[in-house]
């Protein structure tokens, strides 16, 4: 069986945001947490402003798009309507353009059914912003308003992600890529009727934490297989009832309370398809079979076809910018290692003479 453990690494090398978003997701928050601190218009109570979304549980994959912010609001906002307290946080950004570094156009588009969107052109980014109150503290679940149900509603995400943290931590820091490598899947399988990211991470979440899917000396090749294959068990039975969807719990409640039937069986069907190619990858008696269906399961420009030439990429790469480390036994590696090491000179040229 082959498990490809170089092939998946780099694999998931590519799949992460670029160093570019990655600062802008870092930047841009916390200049808004700043401008709705001291503004006039919206009163925030501490720590005013908390990263959510797959940005700050480190679920993100490539380009980030967008990112998702809690905006903590005093406690009095519970008393008006969801409709009141959205229509008061957009009026508070509309002077938020002149607060920010980024000279392109900036643009308060809409309320949304839990949040205000602000749209960055130059940065070709999105903030998602979402007026939370926190009665218990942020511990605690927080309420929001959903201006589409005229009601406050609970729910607690920050618990979530303390949550998937510690689960990541439990299994040997697997369960993050696994979340990735789920998304990635949907990105190239569902062009259409796409299920939301957060119900994906909780799949994840579940599976493992219920133990339905076991991250114990299995490779990421592995328990992608046995992902997929407990996913359809699980909602097999929704799928033999008529117009049925199932439930998709993040800490007790059901993220997924809109999922359509017609993209629920969509989704059923990629994922049968790709259970039995996963499956069959894993069977394979020949490596290059096997590392070609996992290039149909991810995308070619994804999934790597030659490690050794992606390797000496790297190493030229890293010897170019001085960054290769050579250990007593000859090793050659672009990661700082923690014993022994020398550091080669970095390679000059200065022309034909």
């Amino acid at each position: 069986m082959f498990t490809l453990p170089d092939h998946f690494k780099v694999f998931l090398s590519r799949i992460e945001p670029e160093d570019a978003r990655v600062q802008a997701a870092q930047y841009i928050p916390d200049q808004l947490r700043d401008f709705l601190q001291d503004s006039q218009d919206i009163t925030t109570v501490e720590p005013h402003s908390r990263l959510a979304g797959s940005y700050a549980r480190h679920t993100a994959t490539k380009d980030i798009k967008d990112v998702d912010i809690i905006l903590f609001i005093a406690p009095e906002y519970r008393k008006q309507s969801p409709g009141d307290v959205l229509k008061t946080l957009f009026q508070a950004l509309q002077d938020l353009p002149e607060a920010l570094d980024d000279k392109g156009e900036v643009t308060i588009r809409r309320q949304q059914r839990r949040s205000v969107n602000v749209h960055l052109e130059n940065a070709d980014f999105d903030l998602d912003i979402v007026p939370a109150v926190a009665l218990g503290g942020i511990t605690s679940p927080l309420e929001i308003p959903d201006k589409e149900w005229s009601k406050w509603v609970r729910t607690h995400p920050l618990g979530y992600g303390e949550r998937l943290s510690e689960l990541n931590k439990a299994n040997d820091e697997k369960v993050v890529p696994l979340v990735k490598i789920l998304k990635h899947w949907r990105d190239i399988h569902m062009i259409y009727r796409r299920p939301k990211s957060y119900w994906l991470e909780c799949m994840v979440y579940h599976n493992i934490a219920d133990d339905s899917v076991s991250t114990d000396a299995m490779s990421y090749a592995e328990l992608f297989r046995d992902l997929l294959g407990s996913i359809y068990d699980d909602f097999l039975s929704d799928l033999n009832k008529d117009r049925a969807v199932p439930r998709v719990n993040d800490l007790g409640h059901n993220v997924a309370h809109n999922w359509e039937r017609d993209d629920f069986e969509a989704f059923m069907d990629r994922v049968k398809e790709s259970h039995g190619r996963a499956k069959r990858a894993l069977e394979q008696d020949d490596e290059t079979d096997a590392i070609s269906l996992w290039r149909k399961e991810f995308g070619d420009a994804w999934f790597p076809e030659d490690v050794e030439q992606e390797r000496a990429n790297s190493l030229r790469s890293a010897a170019l910018a001085g960054s290769i480390y050579i250990t007593p036994s000859g090793r050659v590696l672009t990661e700082k290692p923690t014993g022994r090491y020398v550091k080669p000179p970095i390679p000059r040229f200065y022309g034909e003479d």
